[in-house]
């Protein structure tokens, strides 16, 4: 390799800004033995705006190079094993990142060519094993209601332990959802944002506002928390709760930053945050509308 995984010297001054500064910085750190949170956090926050003008050649280097590692930013990872599986086999195939909850997801969002590659997986989740097998997904087949069955199973997995026992994380951290009974709307969202597992949080909000899963995810996972702030607005949760929700969500890092949160929250009333959620509800919630939608809100 002549540097930053790039092959020769013309291919290097061939690729654009976006692919040089990506190539480089996970390259960078992937030769770091055991990366810091530091580290690790400053790789996520550099790759996430570079992966939209990165080429396929380059996003294809990276997931490979991610996927063995188990230091790996989590969100970087999750966001390009959700690309297609051109480009996201390594991780999905490899990954030590990547949940059982998480792949559970990108099953139900990428459909049968995800699966494949996931179903080759050394050590898969016997779960997930057993729903690829239920899909009887074949060489060239579709993979029926697979959307469905996945949301279902991430349902499953929101049960109080007392009603199924839920998928394991890595280095055996188990997921623990804290209620009984039925819960409401508000703990639903706290204890699955405190369980830390992305696609449970995604599945409750979803579930909440009555939108698709795609859309919460893309709520939630947004650099602007504009939309998370009017989702949450739009669920009548209190101001306390609201705040605990996103406290485990994006943790605000001093007394300004909460001022700054209450002021977004204060400016946003119930009645047109609602206004806001029921066009979510739009039969194509990543259509052109729904695109527009979001460059006003965040005008606002």
């Amino acid at each position: 390799m002549f540097r930053s995984g790039f092959p020769n010297t013309a291919s290097y001054r061939a690729a654009g800004k976006a692919d040089r500064l990506l190539r480089a910085a996970v390259t960078s750190f992937c030769s770091i033995a055991r990366p810091t949170r530091r580290e690790t956090a400053q790789l996520d926050d550099l790759a996430a705006p570079l992966i939209a003008g990165a080429s396929e050649e380059t996003l294809r280097f990276v997931a490979a190079a991610l996927s063995e590692t188990p230091f790996a930013p989590p969100s970087l990872v999750r966001r390009l094993a959700d690309l297609p599986v051109e480009i996201s086999a390594p991780l999905l195939m490899r990954s030590p990142v990547l949940t059982p909850i998480d792949l559970l997801a990108l099953i139900g969002r990428r459909g049968s060519e995800h699966a494949r590659a996931i179903a080759a997986r050394p050590g898969l989740d016997e779960r997930i094993m057993r729903l690829i097998a239920s899909l009887e997904i074949g060489p060239h087949e579709p993979m029926p209601a697979s959307a469905e069955e996945a949301r279902d199973r991430l349902r499953a997995m929101m049960r109080p332990a007392q009603e199924t026992t839920p998928a394991p994380e890595p280095a055996g951290n188990a997921v623990r959802l804290r209620w009984e009974g039925e819960p409401g709307t508000y703990r639903k969202l706290r204890s699955t944002a405190l369980a830390g597992a992305p696609a449970l949080f995604h599945t409750a909000l979803a579930d909440a506002l009555d939108i698709a899963p795609d859309c919460a995810r893309d709520i939630v996972e947004d650099s602007d928390p504009a939309r998370l702030i009017v989702a949450l607005r739009a669920l009548a949760l209190s101001e306390e709760e609201a705040f605990l929700v996103m406290q485990c969500l994006r943790p605000a890092r001093d007394r300004r930053g909460i001022a700054v949160w209450l002021d977004a929250w204060q400016a946003v009333s119930q009645e047109d945050a609602a206004r806001v959620a029921s066009r979510w509800r739009a039969p194509s919630p990543h259509g052109p509308a729904a695109n527009r939608q979001g460059r006003a809100l965040r005008a606002s």
